[in-house]
């Protein structure tokens, strides 16, 4: 459970300094919603992890399907903040081949880092079980 809190800590100091120098409705509407996923999740959590404990009610499909539904309610809209924060970055490029290279090249990276975060949150909760 350490592990889980300290990657926690890690993920909303990522949060921080990707929004840090972002306007102010952005960096509310990030935090808020952060917290107050991460409230409603660590309660069903733990929740769910109890009721795994009682031996007639052993079914952990319940604690997997929490663990999806929170995996991409975290990576889903870090992709989108990610990407609403990169996009603009390519306006520099002068033709129009370059900076559709370079806004697919970004939203490639997203998404791929999105996924793997998916995963990562997986394991982390779920483990191999």
């Amino acid at each position: 459970m350490l592990i889980q809190i300290v990657i926690g800590i890690l993920f909303f100091i990522g949060v921080y300094i990707l929004i840090s120098d972002e306007e102010k409705w952005l960096r509310l509407t990030t935090y808020s919603y952060f917290i107050l996923l991460t409230i409603i999740f660590v309660i069903g959590y733990i929740n769910q992890l109890n009721n795994l404990q009682e031996p007639e009610l052993f079914d952990i499909s319940a604690l997997r399907n929490w663990i999806y539904l929170f995996g991409y309610l975290y990576s889903v809209p870090i992709m989108i903040v990610s990407a609403y924060i990169w996009i603009p970055y390519p306006k520099k490029y002068k033709t129009l081949r370059s900076r559709v290279l370079m806004i697919s090249l970004i939203v490639f990276i997203i998404m791929t880092a999105g996924h793997f975060l998916n995963l990562f949150f997986r394991l982390l909760f779920l483990g191999i079980a």
